[in-house]
């Protein structure tokens, strides 16, 4: 199907068609019902661009910054060195955080352009666009708060725009409280319109598409982030009664590798050319200046010290691998398929995608959000995942206080999101200081956290 992607920039919203190249005037894209799914398509599309979550927002630039790799292999500072340490207002780490932030609002401008061209129809299949598109622009929007924003409990200060028509007009910053409100009323408004319609009947792979359980869990998440547990909780419960389920342990070895986690993924984004990323950043043929090589601290994380053959963590036997070059390495290897680089055809059911929701995402929060009123019961939804991993359930003396339950929870997403993105975003939450490489100390900051507006964005005075 051809993929139609919105040129942002212009003054009318028109778009461009990247299979046969050239303009297509909107009021041609949105004359039938089919031109509104090929928009959406392109909207899909263009999220797994390299700067979004082909790559940046999922295993480059955001796990970087979270400190989960090194690279030794030049003798002098390169771009990822000075990433790794944090140096966002050098010009080529801050060229990256610009791709980052104007790539999530061109897309925002498609998804807007959409929902202003469904207000002007009645195609039967809208209500459905309406709340995938709601529902996409909340979740970038939600992104963007995470990285360019403090956290929710600084709610009255600036953070970001959102921005809900299409238009080249400047729209002022927001609060995070502003912004937050903002995203849960999308989210809220896409959970129903999804629940009530069904999915266009060319959407044969369900998790591919934005659902109302992806919807719910998107929301759990923000939810979560605000600390309004009862929102969480509600939510979280929702995503889990779609047609998901954990894997049996020893299928963790194969869930990943750059597909749809299978039954476990709620919602993921086709991406069938983000394996030469992913070779490229963590999986090359050789060591080199642009790897990301895992560091050794990991088996710490994973304390391999602990394993047994009744006790064995399955994500750490199928996340990493290591390989001698001039010396040993280990690489993660939780995105990458083999067969398919070389041969070109993805293994037998399997679809090359990004996971952007998972249900053990929705487990640890619903663990988070009951541990204060009910210990017992945050434990038990804790060990659903632990226990699908490979590994003994947790006893209640691990997590017996605020503090203990916190460092598992944390320990746990770590081990579970490695690659993903997830991680710096958990550390942010709980403004965790962080160990860099070369014994390097990061102290929790809004320097270490924050990432730094675009120039044009401050110059043009969106304050």
């Amino acid at each position: 199907m051809t993929a139609l992607l919105l040129l942002a920039g212009a003054a009318s919203c028109n778009f461009l068609d990247i299979d046969t190249p050239g303009i297509v005037n909107k009021d041609k894209m949105f004359e039938n019902e089919q031109g509104f799914v090929d928009a959406m398509d392109g909207v899909y599309a263009s999220m797994t661009r390299p700067e979004l979550y082909g790559e940046q927002l999922s295993f480059g630039f955001i796990d970087e910054i979270a400190q989960l790799y090194y690279n030794d292999y030049e003798s002098y500072e390169t771009l990822l060195t000075r990433t790794y340490d944090l140096k966002y207002l050098d010009e080529d780490v801050r060229h990256q955080i610009d791709d980052i932030w104007n790539g999530m609002y061109n897309v925002i401008s498609s998804v807007n352009c959409i929902l202003d061209n469904v207000e002007q129809h009645d195609f039967p299949i809208l209500p459905r666009i309406k709340g995938e598109a709601l529902a996409i622009r909340a979740f970038l929007h939600f992104d963007l708060l995470r990285l360019f924003a403090p956290n929710y409990d600084r709610g009255d200060e600036k953070a970001i725009p959102y921005v809900t028509h299409f238009s080249i007009d400047l729209v002022k910053r927001s609060t995070v409280k502003e912004v937050y409100d903002l995203i849960v009323k999308d989210l809220e408004e896409a959970y129903i319109l999804l629940q009530e319609n069904r999915p266009a009947k060319e959407h044969k792979q369900t998790e591919l598409y934005l659902s109302e359980y992806a919807a719910a869990g998107i929301l759990a998440r923000a939810a979560n982030w605000a600390g309004d547990h009862q929102k969480a909780v509600a939510y979280a419960r929702k995503a889990l009664e779609g047609n998901c389920w954990f894997s049996r342990e020893e299928q963790v070895k194969t869930l990943f590798m750059g597909y749809t986690a299978r039954k476990e993924c709620v919602w993921g984004i086709h991406a069938p050319f983000m394996y030469l990323k992913v070779r490229a950043r963590m999986y090359p043929s050789r060591r080199t200046g642009s790897l990301n090589m895992v560091r050794d601290n990991y088996k710490e994380i994973f304390r391999v010290n602990t394993f047994t053959p009744i006790n064995n963590d399955y994500r750490y036997q199928a996340y990493f691998k290591r390989t001698n070059w001039d010396k040993p390495v280990t690489c993660c290897a939780k995105l990458y398929d083999k067969y398919y680089d070389e041969e070109q055809h993805p293994a037998e059911g399997r679809t090359p995608a990004i996971n952007l929701v998972r249900i053990s995402e929705m487990y640890y929060i619903l663990a988070e959000s009951l541990y204060d009123t009910d210990p017992q019961v945050a434990l038990d939804y804790l060990n659903k995942v632990v226990t699908a991993r490979g590994l003994l359930p947790m006893e209640m003396s691990r997590i017996d206080t605020p503090e203990k339950f916190r460092d598992e929870l944390v320990n746990e997403i770590t081990k579970e999101y490695w690659g993903e993105g997830q991680i710096f975003f958990t550390y942010k939450r709980f403004l965790l200081d962080m160990d860099g490489v070369n014994g390097k100390f990061y102290p929790a900051s809004d320097k270490v956290y924050i990432l730094p507006l675009p120039e044009n964005e401050k110059s043009e005075g969106a304050d």
